[in-house]
């Protein structure tokens, strides 16, 4: 697909953009002013599509492959190429707050991608996530951290839970060929061999994770991961707040959770991020990505296609923020339902509001959250790249990788394997085919921004 220069005079988180997209018409509009001093900078932008087998026809819908966008990383010395993470397997909604996977037998993997100048992400090496024993995992829920979800299949046959349940969400690979995985059912994270079997895991269960993330809200664990330059910390970031009882609707409360591991000693900490007004935006977050040893890049995003979704990155420092996890001084710390502020949860104190009065709300409790400022609005860019919302246009944005001090930036979106809803009130179930706003269906794609 041949590649042609795009001259944009827009302005995305005070940077003035040159782009070149994947074949993208030659647009122009005028430059607004910055809202800082940040220089202008050169931006170019590629997008790769991932070219995955179909897993078959099922449901009257094509089930496709190419669902490996819940996380990016880079493979560790290779410019060129890229691991990229399915979540637990192609599922749709089903009726009465029911999940239907149509493909029980999926096995969560890591797939690793060359990016090849044809503007293809090629699957070179599938590895599945397996447990010690060499046991598959599967998208069922997990025995030991139930959601109240019922799952069937597309025969309304309830799948029941397991114990190798993994709904995998963040990516870490090491140098040494080893991963670490974060997953939403746990929240776990394991480590994982290169060939994909378990090492270790650490859990709210066992205490290895603060015990109160086991509160967190179906389908919103731990949605990112990432570790620090040095290699010495892992950093997680929970997709949205954890149910407590004195608390408002999860979905609506305006604090989340950023989780830190060393792996020498095991101390965890817990830091507060305000999330930008969760109940107005419908936002949540998809992924961390580590620029030192205390700053990083958050996605947060809502679910929703076009050029007026919310599709932003965040910069974030967790200098100066208050520890809430289990060592902490800010108020009393209880093991089920983590750090009391006055008799009142974090969740409670933080509210339901707009992100500033969360932020006076926590402060005023005693807890300082982590720095927070706009580093790259990228629903603007895309839609930059092409008005209208036809360049890398997905609803979920769910890995960002940060290479190079931030001179280059992954992007990659969950297609939900191109499956979208359910169709039919009763078993057997139908599939319908999720679709973007132009009727195409939603692929997996990677985009490369590179800073010049």
């Amino acid at each position: 697909m041949t590649r042609r220069p795009l001259l944009l005079g827009t302005l995305v988180a005070g940077l003035a953009l040159t782009a070149t997209a994947t074949a993208v018409p030659a647009a122009s509009a005028k430059p607004a002013p910055a809202p800082g001093p940040r220089p202008s900078t050169s931006l170019s932008l590629r997008v790769y599509t991932e070219r995955v087998a179909a897993i078959g026809t099922v449901g009257g819908v094509q089930v496709r492959g190419d669902g490996y966008g819940s996380a990016v990383v880079p493979v560790p010395g290779h410019k060129d190429q890229v691991y990229g993470l399915t979540d637990r397997g192609p599922n749709v909604d089903g009726p009465d707050d029911s999940k239907i996977e149509p493909s029980p037998g999926f096995v969560p993997s890591i797939g690793k991608f060359t990016l090849k100048k044809d503007g293809s992400a090629r699957l070179v090496k599938r590895i599945e996530l397996r447990a010690k024993d060499g046991t598959p995992y599967n998208g069922q829920v997990n025995t030991q951290a139930g959601t109240g979800e019922t799952i069937t299949d597309l025969d309304g046959k309830v799948l029941p839970a397991s114990p190798y349940g993994y709904d995998s969400e963040g990516l870490v690979a090491l140098k040494d060929g080893t991963f670490w995985v974060s997953d939403e059912y746990g929240p776990f994270i394991t480590h994982f061999s290169r060939k994909g079997r378990a090492i270790e895991r650490l859990s709210p269960f066992d205490g290895s994770l603060p015990r109160e993330l086991a509160l967190r809200t179906p389908n919103r664990g731990m949605e990112g991961l990432t570790i620090t330059p040095d290699g010495k910390t892992l950093v997680g970031i929970m997709q949205s707040a954890l149910t407590q009882a004195d608390a408002g609707k999860p979905k609506s409360v305006a604090v989340t959770r950023i989780v830190t591991v060393d792996l020498r000693t095991k101390v965890s900490r817990e830091y507060a991020y305000v999330l930008d007004n969760p109940k107005a935006l419908g936002t949540a977050v998809s992924e961390i990505a580590a620029l030192s040893a205390t700053r990083f890049v958050v996605d947060e995003r809502d679910g929703e296609f076009g050029p007026g979704a919310v599709k932003k990155l965040y910069e974030v420092d967790l200098s100066g923020a208050t520890d809430v996890g289990p060592g902490t001084t800010a108020g009393p710390y209880s093991a089920t339902t983590g750090v009391s502020l006055g008799g009142l949860s974090l969740e409670s104190v933080a509210g339901t509001g707009d992100s500033a009065s969360a932020t006076s709300a926590l402060t005023t409790a005693g807890v300082t959250p982590v720095s927070k400022k706009l580093y790259l609005d990228l629903g603007a860019l895309t839609n930059a790249a092409a008005p209208g919302g036809t360049f890398f246009d997905h609803d979920k944005i769910e890995g960002v990788a940060v290479l190079d001090g931030g001179r280059r930036i992954i992007v990659s979106n969950d297609s939900d394997f191109g499956i979208g809803d359910s169709a039919g009130d009763a078993a057997p179930f139908g599939l319908v085919a999720k679709t973007r706003p132009d009727g195409s269906v939603d692929d997996g794609q990677f985009l490369v921004i590179d800073r010049h």
